[in-house]
């Protein structure tokens, strides 16, 4: 009798620790950026964010990160023991031993007994409508949040100290309670405050209002009021419970939860309270401290944060998508569901769980040893047989229980078949053994139309027609299509597929075995997971490689390829489908693959143990084992609409190196969407808050700067550094790709400005541009000038030799022509004088005319040469010839040429050419076109030519080099104008080319 009320309470402890459901966790501590590790108090303000009061100073939890603020900062002591927040937004922080500091946004302001406070070791601060409550150790200060003014009321005549410790409102009236002095309530008429027991029990801690209830953290227990009976003075409670509580939460399941710390007793922790009961549920929660101080809730998250005075704190996740239980830390092997039933085959047996979960019944190694003996000993003659074939991997029968091992669960209809390392188990639904084959087969399954197929490594596959009698036809492996390193069997559209680790998809169907591979259907060779989706299509996997998305009804074809450096992961643990997702399961997590989008869930969101032995889909939940446990993830809450960023806030920014003002900055943000720096100051470093996401872990970040930039690669830090940055304006953009929720989001961070030096400012380069303008314009009319001057003066030197020319040869011509007057006078011959005399006019009125002109015809030139050549030959009797050769292609009232061009020329050969010995005198000038702008004029004679050379260059210095220098000057594009050539005693050619 005893021995069987041993194992009942043995098999009771067992179910309630096996099925404990242990909640996802994480304790942050100092080494996570706490300032300290004794939690005074927690506290979420109106964004949601989450303050820690600590015995080191103060500190923000945003993003799964610690912001932390001290004496430093402005706080007015650093051992914070409250935080609250008042109607205005202002944040209030309590500390023991330095008053209360009230912080806006942007600066601190500190209270002390100085400022009127009742005492400086304060313990809770209560926001009140335009008040804030302070509770001392000596009784409670009221602080206008307006105007800073600070009201002391009296207290009540006490024996001990009057130790505020906690507030609450009911019915507009604020109540409190003191430690060793019980309930009170503070009455306000007109700016006048009074304090009004209300009742006298003591050693009250902490209070808590939840409906209609009050509780009362006392010591040892706990006080549980109904607050309608507030002002009876039979105003009684209800105790129950142990420790001492020091805060009390509730979340939004109506569970009410107790940060308990004994002081004296080791019997603090967290607790949950049912039905007038305190349950430790610290260990389901992974809180391993006993001294819990404090509680709070956040609702929108439904994450639960306990404070302890020693280990930090512990956030723990109510509305968890995944289940774990310990199973006693066993190695799960499989799993299967029949009916109502779960069936769970670990390292030591089987157990049958019943539809509340608990268990049924439970098989050990024993009784699977048992079963296989019994089973040999009855089928004796099948054995000696037909159970032992060359082929067979080989079965140790004389294996003990202790050794043992299982390799899986096979369900057919209403049996299920459990592999081992001693044989092959047949079981119903209830655990009972029904019959045994003694084959040692790693992989086995049935096909489509109910066969046993029997996989024996290096030696082929064996399909069995009829099991109890172990008739069965042998396939060898020589055939090239008979199945070999089988490692998953799977059944789907009449078809049964066989997996091979190193020689691709198999498939038997109607009597035969089908190697996709050999027959040059898929190349593909080593796969190691296969499923099917809701859409009765295959997934298959290699443990190393990519996903297949395979169509195989009725021809061959992949669907779809998910490429290896799409998965989260290095190494596929296990492969499943649900609905229109894929679930494969790596060493880093489960990848949720949808719609293209590749999610993580791992331990952040509860899934602690990654390295999964066995997985199998009942329904909406997934079951993982692990060698430690098992998992059941909810998959309905993993495919649900995940909450994600829902904005970026910046928390710090460094200019080269250097942290800017905190008075750019409110409530810890920068508060500008622009930053503007000079062009020396433009290197910069910002760290950014996400907000609105549940799992920081899960968050990747990449920048870039301007829409058409590229994006940077993805970084977990939330922190990006911009070096050196050329002057300019950079609209700096987030993209936040949470791979919980599987969204990419976009957010405007910062727009900086770099602004440029001086010198290249919009203004700067204006007045530039046009002060260089105005300097190139005047350089320009100055060049301008310069040049109309240069070319007066060019002309006007040209002018000059004309004259020079003119005044030279009229003194010649004047002496030679009186002396041809004379001659006629003498000779009598009147009227030859008078006609000379005549042309002689004519001639010079021209000269003077023409010297007029800058430039005449070459009409007008030739008519003056002829009447200049007939004067000067009248002095030789007009004994020389004289020749006038005009080209036809010459305009020649349009051809304009220099005044007094050729005409020293022509005085040249009268000169010097000839004289009394002169046979057969003649002179030629000719006019020819050499291009569309150059005439060409030659002056030919037959006279003395080099033995009149002294004589002619003696005059070619007066008249012909200023000639020459005349025309290079009028026409420098012709270098050499003038080219006389001498020929002995054959006379000159003068060559002269003159631009028209």
């Amino acid at each position: 009798m005893q021995l069987r009320i041993r194992i009942l309470v043995a098999l009771f402890l067992f179910v309630n620790f096996t099925f404990a459901q242990y909640f996802p966790s994480k304790n942050y501590t100092t080494a996570d950026g706490l300032p300290n590790n004794a939690v005074r108090t927690l506290f979420f303000d109106s964004k949601n964010v989450l303050w820690i009061g600590t015995e080191n100073g103060v500190s923000r939890m945003e993003n799964g990160s610690f912001y932390n603020i001290d004496t430093s900062s402005g706080l007015g002591h650093n051992s914070c023991w409250d935080i609250s927040q008042d109607t205005k937004g202002n944040m209030w922080f309590a500390s023991y031993g330095g008053g209360v500091t009230k912080y806006n946004g942007t600066s601190f302001k500190v209270f002390t007994t100085k400022n009127g406070l009742k005492h400086n070791k304060t313990r809770k601060v209560f926001p009140f409508k335009n008040n804030v409550y302070v509770g001392t150790e000596q009784g409670v200060s009221i602080i206008d949040i307006n105007s800073n003014k600070v009201i002391t009321p009296e207290i009540p005549k006490h024996n001990e100290d009057f130790i505020c410790i906690s507030f609450f409102e009911y019915r507009d009236e604020v109540f409190f309670t003191s430690l060793f002095h019980g309930l009170f309530k503070i009455k306000e008429d007109n700016g006048t405050f009074k304090i009004i027991s209300v009742n006298a029990n003591k050693n009250s801690y902490s209070l808590g209002i939840f409906d209609s209830t009050l509780y009362s953290g006392n010591e040892g227990f706990i006080d549980k009021y109904d607050i309608r009976e507030l002002n009876k003075r039979n105003f009684t409670s209800t105790k129950f419970g142990n420790s001492i509580v020091w805060q009390f939460a509730g979340d939004k399941r109506k569970n009410i939860y107790a940060a308990a710390w004994g002081i004296y007793n080791p019997d603090g922790g967290l607790y949950r309270i049912e039905n007038e009961k305190m349950i430790n549920v610290s260990k389901y929660y992974g809180i391993d401290s006993k001294i819990i101080l404090n509680v709070v809730y956040d609702k929108t998250k439904d994450i639960l944060y306990v404070g302890s005075n020693d280990k930090g704190i512990y956030e723990i996740r109510l509305d968890k998508m995944i289940d774990y239980y310990s199973f006693q830390d066993k190695s799960i092997i499989d799993f299967e569901k029949f009916g109502n039933q779960t069936i769970i085959l670990d390292n030591a047996g089987l157990t049958v769980l019943n539809n509340n979960q608990i268990i049924s019944r439970r098989l050990t190694l024993s009784d699977f040893k048992t079963a296989q003996l019994s089973f040999l000993e009855k089928q004796k003659f099948i054995y000696r047989n037909r159970g032992v074939n060359s082929l067979d991997y080989k079965l140790n029968f004389n294996i003990p229980a202790t050794e043992i091992a299982f390799y899986e669960i096979v369900r057919k209809e209403d049996r299920l078949w459990i592999g081992s390392n001693i044989g092959v188990f047949e079981m119903d639904g209830s655990g009972n053994f029904i019959s045994y084959l003694p084959k040692h087969t790693l992989k086995f399954g049935f096909g489509s139309d109910g066969q046993l197929i029997e996989t024996i490594p290096y030696a082929g596959v064996r399909v069995y027609d009829d099991v109890s009698k172990l008739q069965a036809k042998n396939y060898y492996n020589l055939d090239k299509n008979t199945p070999q390193f089988i490692v998953k069997i799977l059944n789907s559209n009449s078809k049964t597929y066989l997996l091979s680790v190193f020689n691709g998809l198999y498939t038997f169907e109607k009597g035969k075995f089908k190697s996709y591979l050999a027959d040059g259907i898929w190349k593909e060779e080593k796969f190691k997971h296969i499923t099917v989706d809701d859409k009765g299509r295959l997934i298959l996997g290699a443990e190393f490689g990519s996903i297949f998305i395979v169509e195989d009804n009725p021809s061959f074809k992949v669907v779809k390829t998910i490429f290896k450096n799409q998965i989260i992961g290095n190494t596929i643990l296990y492969l499943e489908a649900y609905k229109d997702c894929i679930l494969l399961g790596t060493e880093k997590g489960m990848n949720v693959y949808q719609n293209g989008v590749v999610r993580l869930i791992d331990k952040e969101q509860g899934l602690a143990d990654a390295a999964v032995t066995t997985s199998k889909i009942f329904s909406d939940k997934l079951w993982l084992g692990t060698n430690k446990g098992y998992f059941v993830v909810d998959l309905k809450k993993v495919l649900r609409e995940q909450t994600t960023v829902n904005s970026i806030a910046i928390s710090e920014i460094a200019i080269n190196g250097v942290k800017i003002s905190k008075g750019k900055y409110n409530w810890f943000q920068y508060s500008s969407d622009e930053l503007k720096t000079a062009y020396n100051y433009n290197s910069f470093s910002i760290n950014f808050i996400p907000k609105g996401h549940p799992f920081p872990e899960k968050l990747q970040f990449k920048y870039r700067l301007e829409n058409t930039n590229r994006w940077s690669p993805y970084s977990k830090e939330p922190n990006i550094y911009l070096s050196y940055l050329p002057p300019g304006s950079y609209n700096v953009q987030i993209e936040v790709f949470d791979s919980n929720a599987g969204k990419h989001s976009i957010f405007k961070l910062l727009n900086i400005v770099v602004l440029p030096p001086f010198w290249l400012t919009w203004w700067f380069l204006t007045i530039s541009i046009l002060v260089l303008t105005a300097v190139i314009f005047y350089v320009f009319l100055l060049y301008k000038r310069k040049e109309k001057e240069k070319a007066r003066v060019e002309k006007r030197i040209a002018e000059t030799q004309a004259d020079v020319l003119l005044n030279q040869m009229n003194p010649h011509f004047m002496f030679n022509s009186i002396n041809t007057i004379q001659h006629f006078i003498i000779s009598n011959e009147v009227d030859s004088s008078l006609d000379f005399v005549s042309k002689l006019s004519t001639l010079m009125r021209q000269t003077f005319e023409n010297s007029l002109q800058n430039k005449i015809s070459i009409s007008d030139e030739i008519t003056y040469l002829k009447a200049y050549s007939e004067i000067e030959n009248i002095r030789f009797g007009n004994n020389i010839a004289i020749e006038f050769e005009i080209d036809s292609a010459i305009d020649l009232e349009s051809c304009k040429i220099p005044t007094m061009t050729l005409q020293p020329f022509v005085e040249n050969v009268f000169v010097h050419a000839f004289n009394d010995d002169s046979v057969k005198p003649k002179l030629v000038i000719s006019f020819s076109m050499l291009s569309k702008s150059i005439i060409e004029c030659k002056i030919i004679d037959n006279g003395k030519g080099n033995s009149s050379f002294d004589k002619v260059k003696l005059h070619k210095s007066k008249g012909v080099e200023l000639t020459k220098e005349r025309l290079i000057l009028l026409q420098p594009e012709i270098k050499n104008p003038i080219e006389i050539e001498y020929k002995d005693t054959k006379g000159t050619c003068v060559t002269i080319k003159i631009k028209v």
